[in-house]
């Protein structure tokens, strides 16, 4: 009996460490390059996918920390057609932008609620639960434009 209670604590103790190291995997995964271009990249990319932009609104407000500001794009391939959002946040800082995506993507792991890519200098954030062709083509054209 005792023998048993050794393998099975053994069990969830490597049961623990191995949920620890996804969790840091996760964390660490690769982001795009940080550099100028993101606003004009985000503009090729939704050309590239064959959509539209139907509307563009400046955030003014919760922007994340170390933001320098952030423009949502309604796109679509005919307006008003089936819509998708985007916000492109720009960031003074590799470090400030990668810790913005990391919650943004905390926020948003309920599934159809939206994703976020890296690119240039910006988040990328593909909100749902809008259009999902729209988001396909975008995610597409997005990561041709180098985004993670």
């Amino acid at each position: 009996m005792r023998r048993a209670g050794t393998v099975l604590g053994t069990g969830v103790v490597l049961a623990a460490l191995l949920a620890a190291l996804a969790v840091v995997q996760w964390a660490g995964r690769e982001r795009a390059p940080f550099g100028p271009g993101s606003l004009d990249a985000v503009q090729r990319a939704v050309t590239a996918a064959g959509l539209r932009i139907c509307g563009t609104a400046d955030v003014a407000r919760d922007l994340p920390g170390g933001s320098l500001g952030g423009h949502a794009h309604t796109v679509a391939v005919s307006c008003p057609g089936d819509a998708a959002t985007v916000v492109v946040d720009r960031f003074a800082s590799a470090g400030d932008r990668d810790a913005a995506a990391r919650r943004f993507e905390a926020r948003t792991r309920p599934r159809g609620s939206g994703e976020v890519l890296t690119l240039d200098d910006a988040t990328v954030l593909l909100q749902g639960p809008g259009g999902e062709e729209p988001r396909r083509r975008l995610r597409a054209a997005l990561a041709g434009e180098g985004a993670r």
